[in-house]
């Protein structure tokens, strides 16, 4: 059989027989930074495949996951937590599970182990989108971010054809709506002054003690700043009402935060305290409240390459007032979950770590050295305010904190050439 005629056939099967694309992920980052993107790929390029997101638990979960991705439309299924688990130690297949004769499990975050033995079991191969070679023998091929990253899977005894340069997913969920000019006009902000958006985190836990502690930052700003405009970029993992879920007494436990109330305006929800600061809050557009600001604030996360991708600068935030609220991998995880003494063990194994982390910013990680300032330890919202209006009063750095984060970010095609991959693996 000539090589035409193979295809036709190969073609003629497809068609035949769906095929199951398992994709396993489960925080939020990965599902809105990797996953997303992905689907949205393999959908405009095989309409027919059909996509099943597998969420296995995981300790950075916000509680919406399933939610969220259940709102994205190439996605066919969402396999929740408990049945996945249901699945691992039961055996109690989930309806999406049965009559797979063709597919692909693809790993985009979390444990590999999870991806691997869905694998084993569903009998279909399995590809990983990662950057530390784990589980080499067993993944059919790793996509990884660039070649330096690639020649360390090859010098970890990765073989080097299963290891394929596809570039960064992030900054493929990078999609912009509005041109800056229609979201000035949108939000009502004035172009000609400066414009901060907060970006708080994707974890209700974090969220409910960083509001306050960046709007107290925010008072501050406006105070030696008047004409600062505030943005604060809801994530879709978190609702609304945990932006004012603490009263002042329990935030005040960790440090000093503003007090807040929630208020409906003209349909848009805006943040106010008790100066009478007013911050826009921001749902389903913060690529947009990126895009205009002069700078965010934030904590570490992939937002942190989301902006450099766009060139907006930023400072990265890390307080160690609270450990214990910190989530953490593996076993330190679950020994921070134990009554009694387990929030103190968690608090001397976060500050013990921290003290061996040389950035958090995902662009300082990039780079190996520092492009964005990063406020880290016990911190008062002072700290931030001073290193705000510090960074807002020298356009030079901020111009070349620009510079620096695009260069950083790189360039759109991951999710191409990773659904290209993950489509050649499912159907051979």
């Amino acid at each position: 059989m000539n090589f035409e005629l193979w295809f036709l056939a190969l073609r003629f099967k497809f068609l035949v027989i769906k095929m199951h694309i398992f994709i396993m992920a489960n925080s939020p980052g990965e599902l809105v930074g990797w996953v997303k993107p992905t689907v949205e790929k393999l959908k405009e390029k095989q309409k027919k495949v059909i996509i099943i997101v597998v969420i296995p638990p995981c300790q950075y979960a916000s509680g919406m996951e399933r939610q969220v991705v259940e709102n994205f439309p190439e996605v066919d299924t969402v396999v929740g937590p408990s049945q996945y688990l249901k699945y691992l130690f039961l055996g109690i297949r989930p309806s999406s599970f049965r009559g797979v004769e063709r597919g692909v499990v693809v790993f985009l975050g979390g444990d590999p182990f999870h991806a691997l033995v869905l694998s084993r079991r569903l009998g279909i191969p399995a590809v990983a989108y990662m950057q530390k070679p784990r589980w080499k023998r067993y993944f059919k091929k790793f996509m990884v971010q660039s070649q330096a990253v690639k020649e360390k899977f090859i010098a970890k005894g990765a073989r080097e054809n299963r290891v394929f340069v596809v570039g960064d997913l992030t900054v493929e969920a990078v999609k912009l709506g509005m041109s800056r000019e229609e979201a000035y006009s949108y939000w009502g902000l004035d172009s000609g002054n400066f414009i901060i958006s907060i970006f708080p985190g994707s974890r209700p836990e974090m969220v409910r003690y960083m509001t306050p502690f960046f709007l107290r930052a925010a008072q501050l700003i406006k105070k030696e700043l008047p004409k600062t405009q505030f943005l604060l970029a809801l994530s879709p993992f978190v609702s609304r009402e945990e932006l004012v879920s603490l009263d002042e007494s329990e935030v005040s436990k960790v440090f000093q935060g503003a007090k807040v109330k929630l208020k409906k305006e003209n349909e848009k929800w805006k943040l106010i305290t008790e100066s009478d600061l007013e911050v826009l809050v921001v749902e389903g557009r913060q690529y947009e409240a990126l895009n205009v600001s002069h700078l965010i604030i934030t904590i570490p996360g992939t937002h942190t390459l989301e902006a450099a991708y766009l060139g907006i600068p930023m400072l990265v935030t890390v307080p160690l007032n609270k450990p214990e609220a910190i989530p953490l991998e593996g076993l330190a995880g679950l020994v921070g979950r134990l009554p009694l003494f387990g929030a103190f063990i968690k608090r001397w194994i976060v500050k013990r770590y921290a003290k061996h982390i040389k950035f958090t910013a995902i662009p300082n990680i990039r780079a190996e050295r520092e492009i964005i300032p990063e406020i880290r330890g016990v911190i008062e919202a002072e700290d931030v305010a001073k290193e705000v209006i510090k960074l807002l009063k020298d356009p030079h750095r901020l111009a070349r904190m620009r510079k620096e984060l695009r260069k950083i970010a790189g360039e759109k095609g991951a999710a191409d050439k990773a659904a290209n991959i993950i489509l050649e693996i499912g159907v051979v």
